[in-house]
This record gives C-alpha cells, structure tokens and sequence, in this order.
C-alpha cells in the first residue's frame, strides 16, 4: 500500500515537468518562426519600396495577426506532442505572451530587455498555459496565478514610473544647476522636466512647465497658451537689470530688453501680450515666459517671487 501511495506522485512530477519543456519549445519555436517572419516581411523589396507610410501600415497589421498566426501553429504542435487540450495551452499560451510582451514595461529598463527577456516571456508563457491545462490539479493555484498576471500591470505601471522618476533625479542632480522651483498655488502642476547643455562649461539649463491641472492634454495652441515656461540657468555676463534682462546665454545676438524692478531680485519685461518674469537666486536666474491673458499676471509675479532652490523629488513627484 505504501508503494502505491508514493509512485504516483514520482511518476506524475516528471510528466508535468516534460509537459512544461515541450510547451515551452513549442513556444521557442513560435518566437523563432515570428522573428524570422517579421525579419522577412522588413527586408522584401514591397515594403521597403512601399510609398510614404505604407510599409509602418503593413508592419502594424502583422504586429496584430501575428498572435492569431502563432496560435495556428502552436496548436498542431501540441496536439502532436501528444499536449491535451492542445487548443486550449495554445490559447491560453499565445495570449499570455502577447500580454507580456505588449503591457509589461518594465523589461524595456534592464539590459537586453526587448532582445532577450520578451521572447524568453513568450516562451515561459506557454510552459505556464501547459501547467494551467493539466488535468487532475486544484482550482485554487491556477486562480493565484491568473490573479498575479492581472496584477502585474498595476505593479508595472508603478515600477515603471518609480524608475522614470529616479532617472529624472539622477538626470537634475547631475546638472549642477541651482534646481529653481516656485510655490505653486492651487490648480497648477509642473511637467515636461528636463536639462539642456553641457555642466562643464556652464551652458546647462534647466526647464519645465506649470500647467493648469484643468488642462485636457491635446497640445491645442489654445492650451498651451496657458501654459508657463520656465528656463533655469547660470547667471550671464549680459544679464544686468534693470537695462538688460537676457538671463540666459542665446546662439545668436539679442537686443537688450529692458526690464522692472517688481520686488526685490524680481524683474518684469514684457512685449504685447508676452511677457517675461525673471527672478535671480545667487548666481542662478530663472526666466518665466508666459501670454497674459491667458495666464494672469499676478500668477506670474507670485510664482517668480516663491523661486526658491528645490531637491530634483520636488520636480518628479518622488
């Protein structure tokens, strides 16, 4: 009796491991074949030649019929390797794949991400589809793991922007600029933080947004109206209020623009509807650009009189 209690389960662990490997060669299979389809369809002479955007058109097609392709050859392949239900582990199989591939994001930040790890998911997917379709296995475990993979784009979203975010404070504290940043007042927001120039020769610059919170996102001319751009960057030889106000170094020759005194280190220039605010904080001014109206002025010259030194966190949300 205790013979058959025990061979059972020795006999079953290597059936379901052997069901998992061939799976996952079907699946090695199907990344091959895909691959060197694609690769095929790229370098034929119709899409290369193919006018305007034709070719990017076509590519995006295949992009979607490809994982209806692979579920058609996957499913023979199993149903030969004697893998049953063959249709079902190359359902569930081909769209777990497509599902990694397509939404987890953050592969793309390790080394060879895209190269190795999305075909090497594609082919853990299926191994996993042979595991889920065997039979004689309790409900609970296979709902655990389709509850992880409904999971992991949430936790892939928040991996993803915590990495953006520390790349942005990496990227700021390497400026060596004087972060200048203001006191926003309710219904703004900042956005579109980056650098521009060379630290080691003191022509970097630092920018950003505020936008209103209210702001649908469509980049229309009227939207980004109400926009206000910042620049940030080393005090210049020609920057000398009230007679000149240029605060940061240009490619070409400026006139002198005067500017206001409107509060202590604060300056206002402005030319039709277009007006500029410049605020100095040791050696480092920071240039508000902004049309009023839309923006209002007294927006304007409380945010150039908050501008105060800010850690890179204040600028990414970290």
């Amino acid at each position: 009796m205790g013979t058959a209690l025990v061979e059972p389960a020795v006999v079953k662990r290597p059936r379901y491991a052997k069901r998992a490997a061939q799976a996952a060669g079907v699946g090695l299979a199907s990344v091959i074949v895909s691959t060197l389809a694609t690769w095929l369809i790229l370098d034929s002479s119709t899409c290369r030649n193919a006018p305007d955007y034709g070719c990017l058109g076509f590519v995006v097609l295949w992009s979607y019929a490809l994982p209806f392709l692979n579920f058609l050859l996957a499913w023979p392949a199993l149903r030969l390797l004697g893998i049953r239900p063959a249709w079902l582990t190359a359902l569930i199989g081909t769209g777990t794949g497509w599902y990694l591939v397509r939404n987890i994001k953050a592969v793309q930040w390790f080394p060879g991400g895209t190269q190795y790890i999305q075909p090497a998911l594609c082919v853990a997917a299926f191994a996993l589809a042979a595991w889920i379709t065997q039979s004689h296995r309790p409900l609970w475990p296979r709902a655990a793991v389709a509850l992880a993979l409904v999971l992991l784009m949430p936790l892939d979203s928040l991996a993803t922007t915590q990495h953006v975010r520390s790349r942005q404070d990496s990227e700021l504290a390497q400026a060596h600029i004087p972060l200048l940043g203001p006191q926003l007042p309710a219904g703004y927001h900042l956005n579109g933080v980056g650098t521009n120039g060379s630290p080691a020769e003191d022509e970097a610059t630092f920018y950003y947004r505020i936008s209103p919170d209210n702001l649908s996102g469509a980049d229309t001319m009227d939207e980004l109206k109400q926009e206000i751009q910042v620049t940030v960057g080393p005090l210049q030889p020609g920057f000398t209020p009230p007679s000149h106000c240029a605060a940061l170094t240009s490619v070409y020759p400026v006139p002198s623009p005067a500017c206001t005194p409107v509060a202590p280190g604060v300056w206002r220039w402005s030319k039709y509807d277009y007006v500029e605010y410049f605020t100095r904080v040791g050696n480092t001014v920071a240039a508000l650009q902004a049309r009023t109206p839309p923006v209002s002025d007294t927006v304007l010259r409380k945010l150039a009189g908050t501008m105060r030194v800010r850690t890179p966190s204040y600028f990414t949300g970290g």
